[in-house]
């Protein structure tokens, strides 16, 4: 997991500090793997084809650190539930 220091701005792929400043990352580490969880879950949610959970997989997910991953999926979660309006629109909210 690549995490950017909020200190130095160093680029980081290992370790609970910084490789530069030594700055202390391991609740960043914790929140990230909190938030990859949460993704996992509204994915599996998807395919098992539990709209809602997935969604609310998604919300706790946006919670830790939002993301345009987790609009996409929220877009799709709309599409697959068949509510198309609402997945377009949360299709153009997503950047990129």
């Amino acid at each position: 997991m690549n995490l950017r220091c909020p200190v130095c701005r160093a680029d980081n792929t290992a370790g609970p500090t910084c490789r530069r400043c030594k700055a202390d990352l391991s609740l960043l580490i914790e929140a990230e793997a909190c938030r990859s969880r949460h993704m996992a879950l509204a994915q599996y949610a998807l395919t098992s084809e539990r709209f809602e959970e997935a969604l609310e997989e998604l919300a706790q997910a946006e919670g830790v650190r939002a993301g345009s991953d987790v609009q996409r999926m929220k877009a799709c979660a709309y599409l697959l539930a068949g509510d198309f309006a609402t997945a377009l629109g949360m299709h153009s909210l997503a950047p990129g």
